[in-house]
């Protein structure tokens, strides 16, 4: 059976780059639905769907698999510990409960482990399509949006595996980023070991990258909100063939604002800002020549 994916738009990045912000603001049109949850992480996280495809015999985290359709219990049990039911930093409860019925979920796995004894690549697509239309159908958009942002580390595998999807790299001064992520319980301890992390994760992204490819737009988030506003946005809707509307158009004016950038806060939250931003400067040249697109204000 022949799936296309035409549909489906990833936005991802480094983490605390604003892919929240990229997927609220692209929802706002008519056409397109936010996944529910905003991320829905079983696509690319460890013995997710791109996992089970692959059906590895040796994990990304170096175990064995030595048990009939190991990836496929992997898969069910990081469902139940890590996705269906999750709790936010905020404490309310997220997951993919949010965006899908029980029953609805149960019945998609049972086909995909009947599928899976006939073709992988077929029964994974299946799977995804089938989940995908599901939440498109609540509210009635022809299109549908996730913004987890390892989408863009694993963006060939995606790519692959659901054909004409469309995907945005949203990317964020790496200064902010790593003063960002200092306050996450999975992030670095300190803001020189963020930028380290910053330029670990954008290498990753880069080499997923083909030149001039018609599915992938790069867009600063600076430039979005700040340096380039208008012009950025315009781009978006362009790379999408999105109309104007209205609600996005006031979402854009009215949300998507400098104060909301909390732009350089990274001066106030770093010691050594001189000796850190000179850190940032070499590691900012050295992506651009790997082929990072260039912000509109650099520095």
């Amino acid at each position: 059976m022949n799936f296309e994916f035409d549909d489906v738009i990833f936005v991802g990045g480094t983490g605390r780059s604003g892919t929240t912000i990229m997927g609220k603001l692209i929802s706002r049109h008519s056409h397109v639905a936010l996944a529910k949850p905003v991320e829905i992480k079983f696509l690319t996280g460890g013995t997710g769907l791109l996992d089970l495809y692959r059906n590895p015999w040796i994990s990304r985290a170096g175990k064995l698999n030595l048990v009939a359709n190991g990836n496929l219990s992997k898969f069910k049990n990081s469902i139940e510990q890590k996705w269906w039911d999750r709790q936010s930093k905020d404490g309310s409860r997220s997951g993919l409960h949010r965006g899908i019925e029980r029953a609805l979920w149960d019945a998609l796995v049972v086909q995909l482990e009947q599928d899976l004894q006939q073709d992988r690549l077929s029964a994974c697509r299946r799977f995804m399509r089938n989940f995908i239309d599901l939440q498109k159908l609540t509210s009635g958009a022809s299109r549908w949006i996730d913004t987890t942002p390892t989408n863009l580390i694993r963006r060939k595998e995606i790519a692959y595996l659901l054909p004409g999807a469309r995907f945005i790299h949203v990317i964020r001064d790496g200064r902010d980023v790593a003063s960002s992520i200092v306050h996450e319980k999975w992030g670095p301890n300190n803001p020189t070991e963020g930028l380290r992390w910053w330029r670990s994760r954008l290498r990753m992204i880069i080499n997923q990258c083909q030149p001039k490819d018609s599915r992938l737009l790069h867009i600063w988030v600076e430039d979005l909100v700040e340096d380039n506003r208008d012009e950025s946005f315009q781009k978006v809707m362009d790379f999408l063939c999105l109309q104007s509307e209205n609600r996005i158009n006031r979402y854009f004016l009215e949300k998507v604002t400098p104060d909301r950038l909390h732009r350089n806060r990274w001066v106030n939250e770093v010691k050594d800002s001189i000796k850190f931003n000179m850190q940032y400067e070499k590691i900012f040249y050295e992506l651009i020549k790997k082929g990072l697109p260039s912000p509109t204000k650099k520095f």
